[in-house]
């Protein structure tokens, strides 16, 4: 437990050093890698460790966490941060159960994050249990009294100094001067702010401390078992089967029609919504038809009637695909509908596993859709997708002289600043071309301010933002 405690304490400290005040850089990477690596090591001394080969999961954790120090997507900084605490959960999870029944897992990342809060207290009293056995207070009142004196005295000290170093400048710049570098990381001494990271490092090591607890000693999995009882009939399966293909060929057959045979009466803009959305709850049906109805029924009919789910499945795919190509045309390039490509093509490369589990060949479908998805958003995540939709769109603005500059300018960071600087380069042929320079202008240099203003050190620094600003001090 004293590995606990110690390593709860440490990493609650370092997670305020790390993001007081600050926005998330490097320090992501600084606390995710080695918070998980310890994670991995506590289990491992407690011998909790079943399925080693989920210590594999540390490498998407990692690459995504290192996505915040090399690129500035504002939606992906905010979508990680969650997708990060599920996989660091997912990997707690794995790591002691080899088989979790997939419709608990949910269940069980929840139990996970909740109930440690309710074992605060039980753990804290275990803390006092340790640091008295660690002191030997029964045995050893010189080494108790000695430790009592530091906890008084210390805690005391620091904040007469820091009160005298508010009421006297001289007194402060002794103190000041010696702990410069450590008044660089922690932010100015200001008593609000030492007591608020103080009770923040307080709550924070009650938790991690808590939640490492539990893990280690109360979560329990109970591995997968078949049961017979919860298999649906064949005959209902047929029924649903039967039904919804039959729904799924008229729509693929409307589609179809509607996409080469009508073009000229199609609205783009919810034409292409609509097709994505139902696209998705489709695709959703489809899956889950197709896992409950291979599920213990090894009839052929079946297996024909799952292969037509995917061929219908394949076509509004390339239905969707095809709306968005011609919506975009029109309208140019956003974050969104390059969103709908990415899923499309996840969806595309998730039908293939699927073939394979509907033709009864040996597959973990569950796992294998797990690394598909977790591959493709990591891509997703390095393929600096600003960038992208900036080349893209000006490139159609040289192309056809139309371009949105107010998205562009909203929406695009500094990830993309070095394509929109192409457009300030122009020669204006027309008035429009005139003001889009003069805007574009004016925005490089209010955005060049904006990254002077900036003081980044180790905790938030970001590889994006200093390319940015080593291009805008050229202009």
């Amino acid at each position: 437990m004293s590995s606990i405690f110690l390593g709860s304490l440490l990493f609650s400290i370092w997670m305020v050093v790390l993001f007081w005040g600050k926005s998330i850089g490097l320090s992501m990477f600084l606390f995710v890698v080695p918070f998980s690596y310890f994670i991995i090591n506590i289990l491992e001394k407690k011998n909790k460790i079943k399925y080693k080969e989920s210590k594999v999961l540390i490498i998407p954790i990692a690459l995504l966490a290192s996505t915040y120090f090399i690129f500035n997507n504002e939606f992906f900084r905010e979508l990680n941060i969650l997708v990060i605490l599920v996989l660091v959960l997912l990997m707690c999870i794995n790591l002691i159960s080899k088989n979790i029944q997939v419709n608990k897992l949910v269940i069980k990342i929840l139990e996970l994050v909740f109930v440690p809060l309710s074992y605060i207290e039980l753990t804290l009293k275990k803390l006092k249990t340790v640091i008295q056995i660690k002191l030997k207070f029964d045995k050893n009142e010189r080494n108790a009294s000695i430790f009592k004196g530091m906890l008084i005295t210390v805690p005391i000290a620091i904040f007469i100094i820091i009160l005298l170093a508010s009421a006297d400048d001289v007194f402060g710049s002794i103190f000041t001067n010696l702990f410069s570098n450590i008044s660089k990381i922690f932010g100015e001494l200001k008593i609000t702010s030492i007591i608020l990271k103080i009770i923040t490092i307080i709550c924070v090591f009650c938790y991690l401390s808590s939640f490492l607890d539990y893990l280690v000693n109360k979560f329990e999995l109970e591995e997968d078992k078949k049961s017979e009882s919860n298999v649906i009939s064949i005959t209902t399966v047929k029924m649903l089967l039967i039904t919804l293909n039959i729904i799924y060929i008229i729509f693929c057959i409307i589609q179809v029609k509607s996409l080469f045979m009508q073009n000229g009466i199609i609205n783009y803009s919810s034409y292409a919504r609509k097709g994505f959305f139902q696209l998705m709850i489709v695709s959703f049906i489809n899956l889950i038809m197709i896992l409950i109805s291979k599920k213990n029924q090894k009839s052929k009919f079946i297996t024909y009637m799952c292969l037509i789910m995917v061929i219908c499945t394949f076509i509004i795919l390339i239905s969707s695909a095809y709306r968005m190509y011609l919506y975009e045309s029109t309208f140019g390039y956003t974050f969104l509908r390059l969103m709908v490509y990415f899923v499309l093509f996840t969806e595309a490369i998730l039908l293939i596993p699927t073939i394979y589990y509907v033709l009864d060949k040996k597959i973990n479908l569950v796992k294998t859709y797990f690394m598909i998805i977790i591959t493709m958003y990591i891509i997703i995540n390095f393929s600096n997708i600003e960038n992208i939709i900036a080349t893209r769109n000006v490139d159609r603005y040289f192309e056809t002289g139309k371009i949105d500059f107010y998205y562009l300018q909203n929406e695009i960071g500094t990830d993309g600043i070095s394509q929109i600087i192409r457009i300030k380069d122009i020669n204006p042929s027309t008035l429009e071309d005139e003001i889009l320079k003069e805007e574009v202008s004016e925005y490089i240099k209010n955005y060049k301010e904006k990254l002077e203003k900036e003081k980044m050190d180790f905790r938030d620094f970001n590889i994006s933002k200093i390319i940015a600003k080593n291009q805008l001090k050229e202009e």
